[in-house]
């Protein structure tokens, strides 16, 4: 029975005399959008809506991968689906997701599908294909219906039915009990698949001003005042002290300046939007893993690179502090602030305040700001410190769903819609920062 359903054309049960109207489609389709295995995903919802609109309309054409990376996830039309198979990852999950509802939808009517191998979806009655609730996409995990009454095989001195063999029975039986265990393993791999930790939905809630905007994520990294020595000192210099071999080929070294050396100020040139420390490009780092793997567009900026009307338009991540020009902007009012080159103070009392207390930093501090309508009228989310070991913990905080989440414990009730602030200590070892502790918090 069941290959006989499969091997039926799909076009063929579309286009019969029992198609489904496309008012019950559309019916439908707007349940499943608003429905648990969607609600939470937007792509999801865009891609379905888009396959099962272009699918009424009958412009198979639309459904071609290339076209709808343009038209729905905003791809140049000639762009590579190769290096970018978001179609094809993106319908697969809704391949599972629509599998999920179906599990949960048993009074649907109208059952939407989207074959693999295709874009182009499939109407049918629920009622007039049972067996198709129970088919398991071969994209992934998804869950298939046991059956309503469990089957026992019959034992073998009992007769199976007019003209069958007990082998047989026993044959058949064996059958239904791999099915019914098949569809336990799956339905357990699919509750695993969709089930958010604790952790993981604190995590998602700190983040959801960033991962939830339409727009593009803004990454902004600040230039540190960097002064060159020269060439015509550089000339001089190497005349009486002969390079080394590495140095032949170009590489970069101090310049040893013995004391009560002189420098004229002609021979000292300063190098803007140029350099960043390691420290912000290995915040820049955790923040772009994060970004790719929840799928979020972003887009890199430093130096000058940026304008007020662009953090405007995009939820905004600023890295670093006092090589940031923005970051001291965006939270000179807050609460928690930078206070020259080694203090953060508490604005609210001036007993407390945290700083360094050397050059070669044996601890540092770091500010997280996360303001829901800053000055731009937008998110805005920084993680900065006295020092670039400071901003990496920041960054190594802000990407720890285990950090995140023990924080949200202690601020109060709603503030998943409140503004934040934390304070961060963590001990520096060769320049490597420790896991952070929080030593002030503040939501607003």
């Amino acid at each position: 029975m069941l290959h006989a359903v499969e091997k039926i054309d799909s076009s063929e049960r579309q286009e019969g005399p029992d198609k489904v109207p496309a008012t019950e489609v559309q019916n439908t389709l707007s349940v499943i959008l608003q429905s648990s295995p969607f609600h939470s995903s937007k792509q999801s919802q865009e891609l379905l809506q888009y396959i099962v609109d272009q699918t009424l309309a009958g412009h198979l054409e639309m459904l071609k991968e290339r076209i709808i990376g343009a038209n729905v996830f905003n791809r140049r039309p000639d762009y590579d689906t190769n290096d970018d198979p978001i179609v094809r990852a993106r319908a697969a999950e809704v391949r599972k997701r629509l599998a999920v509802y179906y599990q949960t939808a048993r009074e649907e009517s109208v059952l939407i599908t989207v074959p693999s191998g295709s874009f182009k979806a499939i109407f049918e009655w629920a009622e007039r294909n049972p067996i198709q609730l129970q088919s398991v996409p071969p994209h992934g995990p998804e869950p298939s219906q046991p059956p309503v009454e469990p089957i026992t095989p019959p034992a073998p001195h009992e007769v199976a039915g007019p003209g069958l063999a007990p082998s047989t029975a026993r044959f058949r039986g064996r059958i239904w009990w791999i099915m019914i265990a098949a569809s336990v393993v799956i339905l357990t791999m699919v509750i695993q698949h969709y089930y958010v930790s604790p952790e993981e939905r604190a995590f998602n809630q700190f983040w959801s001003p960033v991962f939830d905007n339409s727009h593009t994520a803004l990454i902004y990294i600040g230039s540190n005042a960097v002064y060159e020595l020269s060439p015509s000192y550089l000339d001089t210099y190497y005349k009486q002290h002969p390079r080394s071999q590495t140095e032949e080929m170009g590489l970069e070294s101090f310049i040893p300046l013995p004391p009560g050396a002189k420098i004229d100020a002609q021979d000292l040139i300063p190098v803007k939007d140029t350099f960043v420390t390691i420290g912000d490009v290995a915040a820049t780092t955790k923040i772009v893993s994060l970004l790719v793997r929840r799928n979020k567009q972003f887009d890199v900026r430093f130096g000058n690179d940026v304008a007020f009307g662009d953090l405007r338009e995009h939820p905004t991540i600023l890295i670093g502090a006092h090589n940031n020009s923005w970051t001291l902007t965006m939270t000179e009012n807050l609460r928690y602030v930078f206070d020259r080159q080694n203090a953060i103070v508490d604005r609210s009392d001036s007993q407390k305040h945290w700083s360094t207390t050397s050059h070669q930093l044996a601890e540092d501090y770091a500010i997280v700001s996360r303001v829901l309508n800053s000055k731009t009228g937008t998110t805005v989310i920084t993680a900065a410190g006295i020092g670039h070991a400071g901003t990496r913990a920041a960054a190594e905080f802000l990407t720890n769903p285990q950090s995140i989440s023990a924080l949200v414990k202690s601020l109060p009730k709603g503030w998943e819609r409140k503004n934040i602030q934390i304070v961060l200590h963590t001990s520096v070892i060769n320049q490597l920062p420790s896991a952070p502790d929080v030593v002030a918090t503040y939501c607003w």
